[in-house]
């Protein structure tokens, strides 16, 4: 091969490299805006009433984010995308069970791969477990248990898949995090809820005389 051969090649890969740096610098910016609309939306949640403006404006964010990695093998199949993809996933299953009383299947999401919805749907436990003691608080404790439930649930789906953790980066931690999440917050619920049903038995007692 001549030297300018050599040099056109040189020059090519290093083209592609500044585009590539260019593409990661910008995935950056819009990773900032996805994980701002993801914090925004599970407030909006948590404390309000669930915002859709929040949750239209995430998943636009995140469809031009996606289509940009996919010009990127690199980009795409990095723990830097998989990280804001799981992300996606938490605040956006979490918004449609809160607002909508649905879960979002995975077909139904479309546009994530299974290792980060899986990844996403366990980290959904730990802000179910913020809202089921907000709604305590309420004392709309139905619902508090009806939210623990479906977080047990979709705990003891996922931990089945735990011997997947070859092609599912992390997944293992993450069950074990969440199982200890799991405990504390049933040993929380039977404490505050017997807590409950005693003053009510007392009351009611006291009411009587």
């Amino acid at each position: 091969m001549s030297s300018e051969n050599e040099v056109r090649v040189i020059n090519d890969v290093k083209i592609y490299l500044e585009t590539l740096s260019n593409a990661k610098e910008n995935a950056i910016k819009l990773s900032r805006d996805i994980l701002v609309y993801c914090r925004r939306l599970i407030i909006s949640c948590l404390y309000n009433n669930c915002s859709t403006e929040y949750a239209k404006k995430l998943e636009e964010v995140f469809s031009v984010f996606r289509k940009q990695m996919m010009q990127y093998p690199e980009l795409l199949y990095s723990n830097f995308y998989a990280s804001v993809e799981a992300e996606y996933v938490e605040a956006i299953t979490f918004y449609h069970i809160v607002a909508e009383n649905k879960f979002k299947t995975f077909n139904e999401l479309n546009i994530v791969r299974p290792a980060s919805y899986i990844l996403g749907l366990l980290d959904v436990i730990g802000e179910l477990k913020r809202y089921s003691l907000e709604l305590i608080e309420k004392e709309r404790h139905d619902e508090s248990l009806k939210i623990f439930k479906l977080a047990e649930k979709i705990f003891n789906e996922v931990s089945e898949l735990g011997h997947l953790e070859n092609v599912v980066p992390g997944l293992k931690r993450k069950i074990d995090v969440y199982r200890k999440v799991l405990d504390d917050w049933r040993e929380l619920l039977i404490d505050l809820l017997s807590r409950i049903k005693l003053v009510r038995t007392m009351e009611s007692a006291r009411t009587s005389q």
